[in-house]
């Protein structure tokens, strides 16, 4: 007599399914020629970059979170940046060296990778580009708010490696995710490396997993304005830092410690740019939930105009940037990540706004970014010195310099925490992250 599947055994068949294809689609790669692969490349950058406003309009409407232009400009710097730094780079086999000392790269095999719903097509495009340039199959894992958008993704991409006839299964995503999928595919002895991106109890899983695991921390931006400030600049970079995509980037501004000495003067800048101070508490109690102390789920990633709304505030101007002036004794919950144009503001005495700023750090995000606007060179060097943060970053807005855009930081998707945030680096994860690297060497 027949029996039917049960709804476990139906996961545990189709994600073991989809690891098996992957396994045998990879080897493919390998007998792909560097040209061929670049020209791979080129055409998933360029199918994307066709259709920018397209798949920026798409994940809006899928996550409900963010802006699109925002959007546009971060799928953007995966299709132009990310594929321009990966074109033509040697990945495989011989890399180079010396006489005496030869670096030889090989692909991990199979990568299975967690895409967050922050950024859902430019995480994912940047792990489908950084995978197949470096001859390795993907498969990936989308929210389940943004599973139908991640089949759209993958089938672009997956038409793309017909066209070069290529096994379309070396780019796969996870049918139907769960946390119970998730878990088989991370526990699989076929699955050589997992690319962990979002909640701290799911970096825990991967690394737990028994699979090699490269996880990223939270971000928890603390940002130190110092008194030698350029406070106009300072709060331009602010601004323009958190209301990226409506503050839902990870390394954006977090948490604000002003030196007494221009606290009053840099908060009325920000006020005069379109910021909005609060500090009541029926203000912060309609945007933050007491029972968890983070911001209300349905307010993640809308702009400011939208959070004053629900706070009932009027305003004859455009608002940009909730401020809470906050006591850290008293209020902090304030001091955790807000994924919303919205941060803390905390005064701090002359000469204590460093370790202020990292004492706020570790509470949460450390490992992360850290941001300090000063003058002073020996301050700058202090605050390096002191903050658990993987990126010290000078007078610039945390998002961008974060991202690398105003910064010398290498472009990518996933930011180490190093062991202050759990991770194995605090390093931006590239292509080299994804390869073995074997080091010939001959005797000197």
């Amino acid at each position: 007599m027949d029996t039917l599947a049960s709804p476990e055994h139906s996961l545990a068949d189709s994600a073991l399914v989809t690891v098996q294809n992957a396994v045998q689609a990879q080897p493919a790669l390998e007998q792909a020629s560097d040209e061929q692969i670049d020209a791979l490349i080129t055409d998933i950058a360029q199918a994307f970059e066709q259709k920018l406003e397209y798949w920026a309009q798409t994940e809006l409407d899928a996550t409900r979170i963010g802006n699109l232009p925002d959007k546009i400009h971060k799928l953007g710097l995966v299709t132009d940046r990310v594929y321009r730094e990966l074109y033509g780079e040697k990945t495989y086999g011989r890399l180079h060296g010396s006489k005496t000392f030869i670096e030889y790269a090989s692909p991990v095999g199979v990568i299975f990778a967690i895409v967050p719903l922050t950024n859902p097509v430019p995480n994912s495009l940047f792990k489908t580009l950084l995978s197949l340039k470096t001859r390795n199959a993907l498969i990936l894992s989308y929210p389940r708010k943004s599973d139908q958008l991640g089949a759209q993704v993958v089938a672009t991409v997956q038409a793309i490696l017909k066209k070069h006839h290529l096994p379309e299964t070396l780019i796969q995503a996870v049918q139907t995710p769960s946390r119970e999928t998730t878990q088989l595919i991370m526990q699989s002895d076929q699955v050589s490396l997992i690319l962990a991106t979002g909640g701290g109890d799911l970096v825990k899983t991967a690394y737990s997993s028994g699979t090699p695991a490269i996880g990223v921390g939270p971000g928890n931006v603390p940002v130190y304005v110092s008194a030698s400030a350029d406070l106009s600049q300072a709060a331009d970079d602010i601004l323009q830092g958190k209301t990226y995509d409506n503050g839902i980037v990870c390394g954006s501004e977090s948490n604000i410690i002003i030196d007494e000495r221009v606290y009053e003067e840099f908060v009325e800048i920000l006020k005069q740019k379109g910021a909005l101070l609060i500090s009541e508490k029926q203000h912060i109690d309609a945007l933050f939930d007491d029972s968890t102390g983070r911001l209300h789920r349905t307010l993640i990633g809308v702009d400011a105009m939208t959070l004053a709304k629900q706070m009932d505030v009027d305003s004859p101007t455009p608002i940009k940037l909730i401020l809470i002036a906050a006591d850290p004794e008293q209020h902090a919950f304030l001091s955790r990540e807000k994924m919303a144009p919205i941060v803390t503001l905390y005064k701090s005495e002359a000469g204590q706004g460093i370790s202020l700023a990292a004492q706020l750090l570790w509470q949460e995000g450390a490992g992360h970014s850290a941001v300090i606007h000063s003058k002073d060179q020996d301050e700058i060097h202090q605050f390096a010195s002191t903050l658990p943060a993987g990126r010290i970053l000078v007078n610039m807005p945390a998002t961008q310099g974060m991202l690398g855009i105003s910064s010398d930081i290498p472009l990518s998707f996933m930011q180490g925490s190093g062991s202050w945030g759990g991770n194995i680096s605090t390093e931006p994860v590239h292509w080299r992250h994804l390869v073995n690297i074997k080091r010939l060497t001959f005797k000197k």
